[in-house]
């Protein structure tokens, strides 16, 4: 059961809560006790794609929250705009509505550049980033990318084409539930508006993310799967965003991930983020309760 006051209380579960921005709300879950990490999905996706991370950082002694995008999951489905900086707003406005900031931000894709543009614009709340797979700027395009594009925006065929492409977005590591994370996604997007939501983010520009990266000086963990097929070179588009930040910054390499190694492999990204989080963000180590 939902509710529409946002806060964190000790022994927790699970459900569904709700927050309430001028121009909708957007659902989140949170678990846990201890410093806060703030998880947020890339576009066309849910905040489910954490499931298997949230319990590793749980058990470590953290305070675990995981949101649907705006026009996604549980969020409202029509929104006025869909740009990384209004994902930023939402991210920076739902730490300061769960009162426990600052916050680590643990970004995916589209939420990674968000994520990116909420720790530069608001350095006291934002203590530390987790980016995976993030598109942080335009990506050079071939011929074959530039018409697959063309067609996952159309709004007839659109999420025909994003249904049958999104699959293929992981490595040859699958997380073992994928049937059920497509059929799960697919159902979500069916409903009015959701890929409204989709569309809007694959045509904007992320020109925002790339500018903000020099004003990053909070530590930064950069997790990208080496098959990522969203990048001609992985590895290089990893160590693109850590040394254009200016803090620390580290690179996870994840060998035969895609585009959701949090998802393909939550042991060794789970272990190496809780090491993260003890040793760069928090500076010590968190109580286990």
């Amino acid at each position: 059961m939902g509710s529409d006051s946002p806060g964190v209380e000790a022994g927790r579960v699970g459900a569904t809560q709700f927050l309430e921005r001028p121009d909708g709300r957007l659902a989140y879950d949170i678990r846990g006790q201890g410093p806060l990490v703030l998880c947020s999905p890339g576009l066309g996706n849910l905040r489910g794609t954490f499931d298997d991370l949230v319990e590793p950082l749980v058990a470590a002694g953290f305070t675990v929250a995981t949101v649907d995008l705006r026009g996604h999951g549980e969020s409202t489905s029509h929104w006025p705009s869909y740009n990384e900086t209004d994902v930023a707003c939402d991210l920076v406005d739902l730490i300061e509505a769960l009162g426990v900031g600052p916050a680590v931000l643990l970004g995916n894709s589209f939420s990674a550049a968000a994520a990116v543009v909420a720790a530069a614009d608001n350095p006291g709340l934002v203590t530390g980033l987790v980016l995976t797979g993030p598109y942080l700027r335009e990506q050079p395009k071939t011929l074959v990318g530039a018409f697959g594009r063309w067609v996952i925006t159309r709004p007839a065929i659109g999420r025909w084409a994003w249904n049958r492409y999104w699959p293929r977005l992981f490595g040859p590591r699958k997380p073992a539930d994928l049937a059920t994370r497509v059929r799960t996604v697919s159902v979500n997007l069916a409903e009015p508006g959701r890929y409204d939501a989709v569309r809007a983010m694959l045509s904007a520009s992320h020109h925002t993310a790339d500018q903000a990266l020099p004003d990053i000086t909070c530590p930064t963990l950069v997790v990208m799967g080496d098959a990522d097929p969203c990048f001609a070179d992985p590895e290089g588009e990893a160590w693109y965003a850590a040394e254009r930040t200016d803090g620390l910054a580290e690179v996870l390499m994840v060998r035969g991930a895609g585009h959701y190694p949090h998802a393909e492999c939550p042991q060794c990204v789970s272990s190496t983020v809780v090491r993260f989080l003890r040793s760069a963000c928090f500076g010590e180590k968190p109580t286990i309760g």
